[in-house]
Parts: C-alpha cells; sequence; structure tokens
C-alpha cells in the first residue's frame, strides 16, 4: 500500500508541475490529488475501478459500433459576476451540439480515411441533450444561472462553485444528470480551462461529481476565445468524468499507461497545433506514425484535436454501464407531461434526515397500489425497494446499510420523485 501511494502521488503530483509549466489547461488529475488528499480511501477506490475496467473490457470487449446509443442529460449552472460571463442560451447550445458532432463521429474535421490512424476512430454511441424535465419532475430548459458575488473561482479544492452557500450552485442528481458549471476559473492564476470528476470519486465527494468549464472555452460562439473556440474543452473534460485518463497515462516525462489499448504511449502532453508524426519510433514503442496527439485527450489547441479511438469509446460504453447506470433510466430528456407538470410540485419529506437508517418519507400518491419506492446507493445500485405502496406516509427500516449518501427514488405512473437521503451510523 505504502508503494501504491508513493507511486501515484508521484504520478499525479508530477502531472500538476509539468502541465503547469507548459499551461495548465485540465485540472483534473489536481483536483483528483486534492480529494486523496482528504481521503486517502479514494486511492483503493481507484485501483479497483480500474481493475474492474480491465477485466470486463478483457472478457467482453464492448463494440462502439454495436448496441445502445445513449443519450445523457445535462444541466448547464451558470455562475457570473459581470455580464459577459452570463453566456447565452446560444451559446450553450452551440456547447451540446459540439458534443454531440465529437461523440458521434460527425465532427466535419474528421481525419481523413487515408490517415494511418483512421481504423482506430469510433463513433462513441454517446450523446447529449439539454434536460427538459428537473429531478423534481418540472420542466426545464436545462440551464440555471447564478449572480455571484465570487469574482473568479479557484476550480480545484475549494470547491465552491459547486456549493450554492458559497456561491456557486449545488449539482443536480448525479445518477441522473451530468452537471456542467461554466463560471470565471481565473481565481487560481495557473490558465485552468477545466476540470472533472472521476466517476470513482463519487462514492466518497458526490457534491462534487460533473464538469467545471472556463465561459472562456465553453462552446463555438459569443466568450470563447482563440486557439480553443471549438468546444473540445468540454469534450475532453467529459471524457474524464466517463473514466478516460490523458492519452500520456498522466506520467511524465516516463511513458504512460492510460489504460485504453489502441492508444499509442506517450512521454508528455502535446501543446499547439503539431505536424505528423510527433515522436515516431520513440522510447515509448510508438511505431512509425508516434503519439496521437490529435485525440480529444491531449492538450492540443481545439482544432488540432480530431477523435476518441475504439477503445476510449468502449471504456466509456463500460463506465456508463458500470459506474453511472442511472443515466440509462433518467427521464431528463423527456419532457413532462400535463399531469407531471401538476404532480411536480408535491416533493416527498423526509425526516429525521440525516437519520441512522429509520426515516419516514411523507409525498403524494397519486397511483396508489402501483408506486415503488427504490432506494440507490451511489453506484446506481437499488439497496431498498417497496413495491405497491398505497399510502402517502412510509416508514423505512434499513439498519443495515452503511453510512453515506443515498438516492431515495418514488416511481408513479405519472412521475418520478427522487430525494437525497443521508444515513449516519
Amino acid at each position: 500500500m505504502a508503494r501504491l501511494v508513493l507511486v501515484v502521488f508521484t504520478l499525479l503530483t508530477l502531472s500538476t508541475l509539468t502541465s503547469t509549466a507548459h499551461g495548465h489547461k485540465c485540472a483534473t488529475m489536481k483536483n483528483l490529488q486534492q480529494h486523496i488528499a482528504r481521503n486517502p480511501s479514494l486511492l483503493q477506490q481507484m485501483e479497483r475501478s480500474k481493475l474492474q475496467s480491465r477485466q470486463q473490457l478483457a472478457t467482453s470487449p464492448a463494440s462502439p459500433t454495436a448496441g445502445q446509443t445513449i443519450t445523457i442529460p445535462v444541466v448547464v449552472h451558470v455562475l457570473w459576476h459581470t455580464t459577459i460571463e452570463n453566456v447565452s442560451d446560444a451559446q450553450i447550445q452551440s456547447q451540446i451540439d459540439a458534443l454531440n458532432k465529437d461523440y458521434r463521429l460527425l465532427n466535419s474535421d474528421s481525419l481523413r480515411r487515408t490517415h494511418p490512424f483512421w481504423p482506430d476512430i469510433a463513433d462513441t454511441k454517446i450523446e447529449f441533450c439539454l434536460a427538459k424535465r428537473d429531478p423534481s419532475g418540472k420542466a426545464t430548459t436545462g440551464i440555471t444561472r447564478t449572480k455571484t458575488d465570487t469574482v473568479a473561482f479557484y476550480g480545484v479544492g475549494v470547491s465552491s462553485e459547486k456549493r450554492t452557500a458559497k456561491g456557486g450552485k449545488d449539482n443536480w442528481n448525479p445518477d441522473k444528470y451530468l452537471n456542467l458549471w461554466v463560471c470565471n476559473l481565473d481565481g487560481s492564476g495557473d490558465g485552468t480551462l477545466g476540470y472533472a470528476a472521476f466517476p470513482f470519486e463519487r462514492q466518497f465527494f458526490p457534491d462534487d461529481d460533473g464538469v467545471v468549464i472556463d465561459y472562456r472555452v465553453f462552446g463555438t460562439m459569443g466568450t470563447v476565445v482563440s486557439p480553443n473556440t471549438l468546444g473540445r474543452t468540454a469534450t475532453h473534460e467529459i471524457g474524464h468524468w466517463m473514466n478516460l485518463y490523458h492519452i500520456w497515462g498522466d506520467v511524465e516525462p516516463e511513458c504512460g499507461d492510460d489504460e485504453v489499448l489502441d492508444t499509442p504511449s506517450g512521454d508528455e502532453p502535446n501543446y499547439g497545433c503539431p505536424s505528423f508524426p510527433v515522436d515516431p519510433n520513440s522510447a515509448c514503442e510508438t511505431d512509425e506514425n508516434g503519439e496521437m496527439y490529435m485525440n480529444y485527450m491531449d492538450y492540443v489547441d481545439d482544432a488540432c484535436m480530431k477523435m476518441f479511438t475504439k477503445g476510449q469509446a468502449a471504456r466509456m460504453q463500460a463506465c456508463l454501464k458500470n459506474d453511472r447506470p442511472g443515466l440509462f433510466t433518467s427521464l431528463g430528456c423527456s419532457t413532462p407531461s400535463n399531469v407531471d407538470e401538476a404532480l411536480s410540485s408535491d416533493r416527498a419529506t423526509i425526516y429525521p434526515q440525516p437519520s441512522s437508517g429509520a426515516f419516514t418519507v411523507n409525498f403524494s400518491n397519486p397511483t396508489p397500489g402501483r408506486t415503488t419506492i427504490t432506494l440507490l446507493n451511489l453506484l446506481g445500485e437499488p439497496v431498498f425497494a417497496l413495491e405497491g405502496v398505497i399510502g402517502t406516509t412510509t416508514q423505512i427500516n434499513v439498519p443495515h446499510l452503511g453510512s453515506g449518501v443515498y438516492y431515495l427514488v418514488i416511481q408513479s405512473a405519472y412521475s418520478t420523485i427522487t430525494e437525497r437521503v443521508i444515513i449516519t451510523q
């Protein structure tokens, strides 16, 4: 264990120092480092996540060209102090459009079929929509706007952009939505453009789950500035949110492993707009084609990142199935019906909160006998369920569950209510 701690600490430290020296585009690994410092158990969770992904992809490698296309509901939390930071609805939609093009291999600047890396390129079968339904079942634009007294956010460590009480905005249920925060990330002064939380961090830090992007690199219009004008900072960071590492494996200046077989090894991030090939036949055992600098998980300019690989697509699909299964059943992309709208004001009341595992739920029950109550853990797995609920008051007793955050889902024929439950033993 001591060796593991040393290896990961060295990995993260080197990644942070090297990236900062060149211009710190992505602070995801720095965010992970901060979380590990707060809870060292996260190291073991990270290693378990890596092992699980390796085993699944080895025994049943997913094919990104077959199977289900998933559409992920997105809520964009705009935090603004000055008017220019209050990005427009059109700019937000331009980011969603960019994501859909990049993840579905519809980007017009994709590699040509004659390029040596073309056989590795993938349509990930992952799409995004601005949420039409909020966690309580009400209609929404998928956008929240918060005027804040915070001039600029530091992005990592303080996480104030993710806390309503600190001038930011609390995330929506991370089991059902991808939370994107758009704000001024210039507080740290290190040039951070964005950062994400890996899926394995959610068990310990559920309120931090999501992706943060600076308003100057969000979308393809409005406030964006060169050379990051194609919305690919979000493409990159959402890759982390779905368990992708940087293309060089976050070990610098040695040869790193990003846990994906069809991405060539690299010794450090690439910047700007390199010429092909980069580092062919290198000490990292690249072939004559060199490093895959045009991959979305490198640090090159937006105009020069163009692709995910089939291995990366399979890894993201495996992450969604294993770590974020609630997205497959989320109603976030569906427009509420008139009945849903009438019922959406009826929230569940849970008391006491927190509890030791015994608590009472009060809620409106529009379909007695056809209502189900399910308690989910942070992996989206059901740990308790009641079917055929008739009344509007239900006692739940789950003393066997450990301390932590859970989600109570009340599903009727007309609506779904989701409430957070905190258990302390």
